[in-house]
């Protein structure tokens, strides 16, 4: 069961890796990831050792650790997958309107395609670049070049249109082809509307959050430990004081950011 789980890791890394164009193999990818874990392991056991002489918790500590370095860096090609095809979808609107107006002036829809390489659309216009250089290489066809575009990157809305374009590209339309392509760019630019006014809603419960987490809590917990140690024994030694506001107060507030930026779109970004 264990092996078959660790087969089918390797099988989705090796594809990942693929797609990002790395040369690295999956084994040598996974066994680098291993060893950056142990590193981050014994890193966090003498950080422990620094400050508390626990053996149980400072062994649990370096475990957890362990094993969310392993997580992070396991996952970060296909993190980097996600990422380059939020990127891809933040500038395919655009991409699909100039598609549509070159192909109404009735330019030839390769050429069409190579215009849209040509133009600055991101990582759209780097990602087609190289699939149409990878499919002039091989002598592949339009519509092959434009489905490995899709299996190179895991975007639902990229599969949609390419799916679209092919048909258009292979049926073709009497009057005004690009007028299809036009209607989809338009879908894809509402939706981001829609996105914008969903995400403006959160933000202010983002904004909220964040200012409890790096402004009141820090104040409230920094009064209770000047001002209560005058009447109560107060439950924290000097040298956690000092790990409590000058590490993990920082820590909060830089993953409370981090997440903040995790859930904005992309096509915000600027």
């Amino acid at each position: 069961m264990q092996s078959t789980i660790m087969e089918k890791q390797i099988k989705e890394l090796k594809k990942d890796l693929e797609n990002l164009g790395m040369e690295e193999t999956a084994e040598e990818y996974f066994w680098n990831v291993v060893k950056l874990s142990i590193v981050a392991f014994i890193l966090a056991w003498l950080l422990w050792n620094l400050f508390f002489h626990s053996l149980l918790e400072g062994m649990l500590f370096s475990l957890l650790f362990f094993f969310v370095s392993f997580t992070l860096f396991l996952s970060q090609p296909k993190r980097k997958l996600e990422l380059r095809a939020k990127k891809i979808e933040k500038h395919l609107p655009f991409a699909l309107m100039q598609l549509s107006v070159d192909l109404n002036s009735g330019i030839d829809f390769d050429k069409a395609l190579k215009r849209i390489c040509g133009n600055d659309y991101g990582e759209f216009s780097e990602e087609l670049r190289k699939a149409i250089l990878a499919g002039k290489k091989a002598a592949e066809s339009t519509p092959k070049i434009m489905l490995n575009l899709v299996e190179r990157n895991s975007s639902r809305q990229l599969k949609r249109v390419v799916s679209q374009l092919v048909s258009i590209y292979e049926h073709g339309s009497t009057e005004r082809p690009g007028e299809i392509v036009r209607s989809i760019a338009l879908e894809l630019l509402a939706k981001q509307k829609s996105v914008s006014k969903e995400f403006s809603g959160k933000i202010v419960v983002f904004s909220l959050g964040f200012i409890a987490v790096s402004a009141i809590v820090p104040a409230l917990f920094q009064a209770f430990n000047i001002v209560g140690s005058s009447f109560i024994e107060i439950p924290f030694k000097p040298i956690e004081i000092l790990i409590i506001t000058g590490i993990v107060f920082p820590a909060i507030n830089l993953a409370a950011l981090l997440y903040i930026k995790s859930q904005t779109p992309e096509f915000l970004k600027g």
